[in-house]
C-alpha cells in the first residue's frame, strides 16, 4: 500500500525541529520519511492514532510514527495531505500529546 494520492507536506516547525536533532537521527528520519512514502503502515514506522485529548498540544487526529526506538514524528490528514508537524525524542513526544 503506498501513500497513493496523498501529499506530504513538511511544515516549517517540523523541518526547524529535524535540523536541531543529531545527523544520524535526521538522517533515519528521512529514510523513514521515505519508507511512509512507500507504505505508510510498514511495521517499522508503527504508524498509530494518538488519542485526543485536552492535555496534549497535538493536533486533533494525530497519527505518530517511529523514527527509532527513542524519536517519533507526528503528522495529521488534512484533506488529500499529510502534514507533518513535530518531530522529537520519546520523553518530548509523551510531555507534547499530554501523556506525562
Amino acid at each position: 500500500m503506498s501513500s497513493g494520492n496523498r501529499r506530504n507536506c513538511r511544515t516549517r516547525n517540523y523541518k526547524k525541529l529535524l535540523e536541531k536533532l543529531p545527523a544520524k537521527i535526521a538522517e533515519i528520519a528521512d529514510a523513514q520519511f521515505q519508507l511512509f512514502l512507500e507504505n505508510p503502515f510498514a511495521e517499522p514506522l508503527h504508524n498509530h492514532p494518538i488519542a485526543d485529548n485536552d492535555k496534549g498540544q497535538h493536533r486533533d487526529g494525530s497519527r505518530a510514527v517511529s523514527v527509532t526506538f527513542r524519536y517519533r514524528a507526528l503528522y495529521v490528514e488534512d484533506g488529500d495531505t499529510n502534514v507533518w508537524y513535530w518531530i522529537g525524542t520519546h520523553e518530548d513526544y509523551n510531555d507534547f500529546i499530554g501523556k506525562t
